[in-house]
């Protein structure tokens, strides 16, 4: 990510240089942050999903997006809610597990979204 310099202050011209700068860094910061995974086949309820980030676990930073829709973390596998995050609280975890009433099928899009300091990817 490139810095603009700000001087006293005051933000920089707006000039087409410095609006390019400004976009490739949002681009990088958005990129960075969220990673897709493709269901290749069906899932079986309370099913373990591996992600390609990592996130602590408990710290509300991850969210989870199927198809395009925001899931409900839960907080467990019997309580509401579409998965829950796995490992103990304020550890590094890179998996989720689905509640005992949700699946997937082949061919959905799972987008996992890691807010904070801790969102490098697993790769």
């Amino acid at each position: 990510m490139k810095k603009i310099n700000f001087n006293n202050l005051q933000a920089p011209a707006l000039s087409s240089s410095t609006l390019t700068t400004l976009q490739k860094n949002i681009e990088e910061a958005i990129n960075g942050v969220s990673s897709t995974v493709k269901i290749l086949e069906n899932t079986e309820n309370g099913a373990i999903i591996t992600i390609p980030k990592n996130y602590i676990v408990g710290s509300n930073t991850l969210e989870v997006y199927l198809n395009g829709i925001k899931l409900i973390k839960a907080a467990d596998m019997d309580t509401e809610g579409h998965y829950y995050e796995t490992g103990e609280n304020g550890t590094i975890s890179n998996q989720i597990k689905l509640t005992s009433d949700w699946n997937l099928e082949t061919g959905d899009i799972l987008e996992c979204s890691v807010k904070g300091e801790y969102s490098n990817d697993t790769e």
